[in-house]
């Protein structure tokens, strides 16, 4: 693809040179080369002008040649080299004038110039006129071509050698002043470098008049000509203005004076130079010594000409080579940033590692393939809180381990959350025992720059045929979401998984209906004041009777209405039934409370939160026997909204709960300032209290310090009644679990605990025992 640009570039850039492309900056870069090495005239030469002053003191133009006839004598008399006359002669005078200036010419030895040019004979006509100095005169002086022709810009950049006037070659006054040869008919460039007011120039009154030291004058080779501006006769000469014709011959010849007439040699030399230097990088793979040799280049090409113009050896036109160069450059650009771009396709932004595209097209060409997914559960909370260099730190470090687990392996950023990579093992044993050994690695905390984080990971596997790998990779992520929502540690892909997903996929087509039917209901698990031994209340618990298949458990279901959008209505339909059952025990004279669970996801819903501060506002002091459970993983991940929302509840009088607490690695201290009431323990830390030391111990100080914190504190999971005996010894506020009672419907509940009963009794009695 390089080669392609270079060879596009090259291709531009002798189209550049072949048709004058870039001419003009190359004329701009030589002026900006001129001002570098600008120097004075050589003082070999000077001009006696025909000024305004001279020509107020004759009063005629033209003069008559008696008068040019003395400025000559003065000029011999002064001792100067070649006189050259830059004006027309062509036409005759008065025989005595004639004859005067004929003779002057005759005293000089033949040792004065007179110009011959050729002029069209009108702008109509492209016939020539040949203008002479009358015969009279030319037979005694040299003549010479003052022919000068402006580029079409009307800038005058060239002179000739010499020209042809009368069938006769002639030089040009230039060069018989400078004493130079060259070819008739080719010309040199002006160098514009030559400053021409330091070329010596005197006023031809003043040599009339004797006012000029002889000094001044002699040896000097003198060019007169007319320099007032009612003569005309002034041309544009690039860098230095509008300058008087005779200015431009004395330029011209201090230019062949001082060696400056070096041959332009064109594009060619630096087009050449250029391509092979393009070669060269083309040659070498790293980026920075291209851009360095490119730019060297460069610098050589624009320094190179200003060497050889100061040696005044030849001039070079760069602008063709250095078109080449940044064509070459661009071209490049383009093809790397569209590198970058196909790169960038592939790479996942914030963690920079391969993404699911380039695990898919590593598979793609393989026969049998093996991905391994890692899911990483409570990513969506952790994400929450952590900036985007805290979670790259965090998938970066989960690699580092995972490389040690699996050594020689190429991971990828597959999702959010999600690590998976190609595997070379296909025995499902050896996969199994690897993925114990890579799971123990992540007992360890992970160490951030200002938290520290554990996560509980869940692998996923399947395989297939590499070019079916896009949908391995999702079966595989598939199978590891399987396994974080059952707590396993990995699963595989299998039949039996996808016919689950399709069985997800076709109940959350039926949700609507199973809310508007009944089939999904609110039944109530009590909960019991430890201190008192009664039911204080109950907890709102969602069930879903299916009529083809059956009960479907919450943990199945409730996902599936979280990541479906349909969380919303059935958390108003729950606190609608609540809080009617509430009004309907308040009725009975049971100040029993109710709790219900509240998404996380719901609390940055603006219009679930208003449904919701409209049911509490219509419940007015009834409100207060309301209780909003949120997940402590929720707390974690809280944003601004979410607080808000929750003071704006309890304003309203209904209390908060901190869900589940123990699972999101959130500390008592922490949730201080969350606007909370009371602390449920995690069953998973209650259940087996009497045989983990290690639970008692949390349990035991998690109350303790809830209490100093102003915190109520819920154990749920209560199961047995020697653990209901255990939290009671703790100091534990309300007990929850079926040691107190099972989920049952409204009517049951209110049955089952209206009556002051066998089951309060019997609780109290083993509470008063316990203490």
């Amino acid at each position: 693809m390089r080669t392609g640009a270079f060879v596009l570039a090259s291709a531009i850039a002798i189209i550049f040179a072949l048709n004058g492309y870039g001419v003009s900056i190359d004329e701009n870069l030589r002026l900006m080369r001129d001002l570098v090495h600008s120097r004075p005239a050589t003082g070999r030469l000077a001009i006696i002008e025909l000024d305004a002053r001279s020509l107020d003191r004759v009063a005629s133009w033209p003069w008559p040649r008696a008068v040019h006839a003395r400025l000559i004598d003065r000029l011999r008399d002064a001792q100067t080299g070649p006189i050259a006359m830059d004006i027309d002669f062509s036409a005759t005078t008065d025989a005595a004038n004639d004859a005067s200036f004929a003779a002057a010419l005759a005293r000089s030895g033949g040792g004065v110039i007179l110009p011959t040019f050729r002029q069209p004979v009108s702008s109509n006509n492209t016939q020539f006129s040949e203008n002479l100095p009358i015969p009279a005169i030319r037979d005694h002086a040299f003549l010479a071509s003052v022919n000068v022709q402006p580029d079409r810009d009307g800038q005058l950049r060239t002179y000739s050698y010499g020209t042809v006037t009368a069938d006769t070659a002639r030089p040009s006054l230039a060069a018989m002043l400078a004493d130079v040869r060259g070819t008739i008919g080719h010309g040199f460039r002006i160098d514009s470098a030559i400053d021409p007011k330091t070329i010596p120039r005197f006023s031809a009154i003043d040599i009339l008049e004797g006012r000029i030291p002889r000094a001044q004058l002699q040896g000097r080779s003198i060019l007169i000509g007319a320099t007032a501006i009612e003569m005309g006769d002034r041309y544009i000469v690039p860098g230095q203005g509008i300058l008087p014709g005779v200015v431009v011959q004395a330029l011209a010849a201090e230019t062949l004076m001082q060696g400056a007439a070096y041959p332009d040699l064109g594009p060619w030399p630096g087009l050449i130079f250029a391509a092979f230097c393009g070669l060269i990088c083309l040659r070498r793979s790293r980026q920075l010594w291209n851009l360095s040799a490119m730019i060297g280049t460069s610098c050589v090409l624009l320094i190179f000409p200003l060497a050889l113009e100061m040696a005044r050896v030849a001039s070079l036109q760069i602008v063709p080579a250095l078109s080449l160069l940044t064509l070459y450059a661009i071209f490049t650009g383009i093809l790397k940033l569209q590198q970058r771009f196909r790169e960038s396709r592939f790479v996942e932004p914030v963690t920079g590692l391969p993404n699911a595209r380039a695990l898919e097209k590593r598979a793609s060409g393989h026969d049998k393939i093996r991905i391994i997914a890692f899911r990483i559960k409570q990513f969506d909370e952790m994400s929450a809180v952590l900036s985007i260099e805290d979670r790259a730190m965090l998938i970066a470090q989960i690699v580092r381990r995972l490389h040690v687990g699996f050594p020689g392996d190429v991971f990828h950023a597959a999702d959010a959350g999600v690590v998976a990579w190609q595997s070379a093992l296909f025995d499902s044993e050896t996969l199994v025992a690897r993925i114990e050994s890579a799971s123990a690695l992540f007992r360890a905390a992970i160490d951030l720059e200002k938290r520290t984080i554990v996560i509980t990971p869940a692998f996923g596997s399947s395989t297939g045929m590499g070019s079916d790998a896009r949908a391995i990779l999702a079966q595989a992520n598939l199978a590891a979401r399987h396994a974080q929502e059952r707590g396993l540690r990995m699963a595989f892909y299998s039949d039996r998984l996808a016919e689950d997903t399709d069985r997800s996929l076709a109940l959350v087509a039926e949700v609507d209906d199973a809310l508007d039917n009944g089939d999904i209901y609110v039944v109530f698990q009590p909960k019991l004041s430890v201190a008192t031994g009664l039911v204080c209340g109950a907890e709102a618990l969602v069930r879903w009777r299916h009529p083809q298949i059956g009960p479907i458990g919450p943990d199945e279901f409730i996902p599936l209405l979280e990541t479906s959008g349909h969380i919303n209505s059935l958390t108003l339909k729950v606190i609608d039934s609540s809080t009617a059952q509430l009004k309907a025990w308040q009725v009975l004279g049971h100040d029993w409370g109710i709790a219900v669970n509240i998404s996380a996801t719901l609390l940055d819903d603006a219009d679930f939160v208003e449904a919701l501060d409209r049911r509490l506002r219509a419940l007015g002091p009834l409100a207060s026997s309301v209780t909003l459970e949120v997940t402590e993983s929720a707390t974690i991940g809280h944003t601004a909204t979410a607080i808000a929302a929750l003071v704006r509840f309890r304003n309203l009088e209904a209390k908060v709960s901190i869900d589940d607490y123990g699972t999101g690695h959130a500390t008592l201290t922490y949730l201080k300032s969350f606007p909370a009431d009371e602390i449920k323990i995690d069953k998973s830390f209650v259940t087996h209290l009497l045989e983990t030391s290690s639970d008692q111990i949390l349990v035991r100080s998690t109350i303790e310090l809830a209490h100093e914190l102003g915190f109520k504190v819920v154990a749920e999971g209560v199961e047995t009644n020697a653990c209901l005996e255990k939290i009671a010894e703790y100091g534990c506020d309300i007990a929850q679990g079926w040691a107190v009672g099972r989920p049952v419907s409204a009517e049951e509940f209110t049955v089952q605990f209206s009556m002051s009963g066998a089951i309060e009794d019997t609780i109290s009695s083993r509470l008063s025992v316990a203490a």
